[in-house]
């Protein structure tokens, strides 16, 4: 598509949601476009929730920070309160579940994914509102916890923060700790440096790792595998699964979520792009979103008349592994290797700003409140790391 000549009015961008692709992609576009594009973030809420942080509130009663979204006004950003329903391509509108209609010459979709029980009976962890739930059945407990990765999770790293966690807090005379998990290793998506790492931290701490294993269901004070096998435990504690947001007028695979192009474009719908845990992809995670939020900010910008050449998706995994000690700094180029962002695995930050949402403009907005374009960079790994070693995790 041809970019707009500089005098053309403002390009009209609706972006739909309140998380963190949303809110990458207002902040990209505003870096980006500037007043090239008239940006509005439709989003259910008043504030944006850092849920990566919820893994601490069932144990040190933390609750997850919250960031105003009103700050985005001093951008120029404009806010309204509602959330996406429907999509009609033809006339380039949304409807509103409130019976609403809003105009857009773009727009992105940002909704993100709806958490569901991942095994039935067990206890489910989904963010924020399920700490106290979790901080109980924890508490309640006196022979054997097992925590379980289900069957399709799009994000499995929760999952060991939560076993660390309850291996560092809880007392001495505490039940046996087990994870069970579809994965061959733990957290095997990093690569096998990360696993490494991880399996000894999970002997360290007493905590039985159970691979290649899925679970069925809780029955009776028994978790149900696949294999037909009956595992007691006191607790048992699961991550939920996601389900796509099923936006009516837009194309979707069968569990709702929205297919994309490597720039972020809606397959099939002129001038519709989405981002986040809405989009197909086995992986859901907040570093990922904000690479295809950047995608399709940069198009949308291109097609602004910004003299910028829109670059593809390219997905670096980075994740920060709460242990209750130092952190564990995980990253991985999960499209091609690369020397200027390679893998890693170390007690140091491997990015900066080096919090849990590593986003290239949510990351200074995050750390400050403030946007000061695009913030992220990446930090080499220390070649010592570069191997397994057999005297602990770095």
């Amino acid at each position: 598509m041809s970019r707009r000549s500089p005098h053309a009015p403002a390009l009209r961008v609706l972006v739909a949601g309140g998380g963190v692709a949303a809110i990458e992609s207002a902040l990209a576009l505003h870096s980006l476009a500037g007043d090239r594009v008239s940006i509005e973030l439709l989003a259910p809420g008043a504030d944006f929730v850092e849920k990566p942080s919820s893994v601490l509130h069932p144990f040190a009663g933390t609750a997850a920070p919250r960031v105003p979204l009103d700050r985005l006004s001093t951008l120029g950003i404009a806010r309204r309160r509602g959330a996406l329903a429907a999509v009609d391509g033809n006339r380039h509108e949304i409807h509103t579940t409130d019976g609403g209609r809003l105009g857009y010459d773009r727009l992105i979709v940002a909704t993100g994914g709806r958490p569901v029980d991942g095994v039935p009976g067990a206890t489910t962890f989904s963010g924020p509102r399920s700490a106290g739930v979790v901080e109980a059945a924890l508490r309640g407990a006196r022979e054997r916890v097992v925590f379980i990765v289900p069957a399709g999770c799009g994000w499995t790293l929760p999952l060991y923060e939560l076993a660390l966690l309850a291996a560092r807090e809880l007392p001495e005379d505490a039940p046996e700790l087990r994870i069970v998990t579809p994965e061959t290793r733990p957290l095997n998506l990093f690569g096998p440096m990360a696993a490494d790492a991880l399996a000894r931290l999970l002997d360290r701490a007493g905590i039985v790792f159970e691979g290649e294993t899925v679970a069925e269901a809780v029955i009776g004070g028994a978790l149900l595998t696949r294999d037909g096998r009956m595992i007691t435990a006191d607790a048992v504690i699961a991550l939920a699964r996601l389900r796509g947001p099923h936006i009516s007028g837009l194309p979707t695979d069968a569990e709702g979520f929205i297919a994309v192009d490597p720039h972020g474009r809606v397959t099939g719908v002129r001038d519709v792009f989405a981002a986040g845990d809405s989009t197909t992809g086995p992986i859901k995670q907040g570093g990922l979103a904000t690479q295809q939020a950047d995608a399709a900010a940069e198009t949308i910008a291109a097609e602004a008349g910004v003299p910028v050449a829109p670059r593809p998706c390219r997905r670096v995994l980075r994740g920060v592994l709460v242990t209750g000690e130092a952190p564990l700094y995980l990253r991985r180029d999960l499209d091609r290797a690369h020397p200027e962002v390679p893998g890693g695995v170390s007690r140091t930050p491997l990015w900066s700003p080096s919090g849990k949402l590593a986003g290239h403009y949510l990351a200074g907005f995050l750390a400050a409140g403030e946007a000061f374009g695009d913030t992220l960079f990446d930090r080499p790994s220390r070649p010592v790391l570069a191997q397994p070693t057999t005297e602990g995790p770095p």
